[in-house]
């Protein structure tokens, strides 16, 4: 009986381990297939992001469409300071379609708000100025299955005389005391959520 005993427990020891070691090798074969695939690039046709910068219209949104996928269409509106600022362009960026990168860079060309003047205590001199804008940025994603990214831009407002013309007046007219100067570049800096 013992010796039965011991024979069931060693030809049971034997199946377990043959079960063991199957089990192992399915687990490499499987991990060594799961290396092999190549998970799609999903390239975004329409984000939805909220910011801060010209192309959100000061604070504020901006809607961003890919009709091809290096070329998108844009809206973006929101409060910029001294009222009501609003954005219309276009974006050109360099994304591969064959493999996922966590940086891509980008080109903006614009039309909208890019001076907004707000006077403290005296809201009826606050003015927005419209004009074109252009830009060179940087989209990260943190992953290749995120559904969203950050969004960073330098952006050069090209601001008419008129600004400087109204500058000037409230200096000289209207004895407005300005804290700051204009700065020659805009920066801009958001998160678009893709919504296909």
């Amino acid at each position: 009986m013992v010796d039965l005993f011991n024979l069931l427990t060693i030809n049971a020891m034997k199946k377990l381990l043959i079960l063991f070691i199957s089990l192992l090798i399915l687990q490499v074969i499987q991990s060594k297939a799961q290396d092999s695939i190549v998970i799609p690039l999903k390239i975004d046709k329409l984000t939805l992001a909220a910011g801060v910068g010209l192309d959100y219209g000061g604070f504020g949104g901006c809607l961003l469409v890919y009709p091809h996928k290096n070329i998108g269409f844009f809206v973006g509106s929101g409060y910029a300071l001294a009222g009501f600022g609003y954005n219309i362009g276009t974006k050109l960026r360099f994304i591969s379609s064959e493999k996922f990168s966590r940086v891509n860079f980008y080109l903006l060309a614009m039309y909208g708000y890019n001076t907004a003047i707000a006077v403290q205590n005296a809201p009826e001199y606050n003015k927005i100025f419209y004009g074109p804008n252009f830009g060179i940025g940087i989209d990260f994603h943190a992953r290749q299955s995120s559904k969203g990214y950050w969004s960073i831009a330098l952006l050069l407002p090209v601001r008419s005389s008129d600004v400087d013309i109204y500058i000037d007046d409230l200096k000289n007219n209207h004895n407005v005391v300005l804290k700051n100067e204009l700065i020659p570049v805009a920066f801009s800096f958001g998160y678009r959520l893709i919504l296909k």
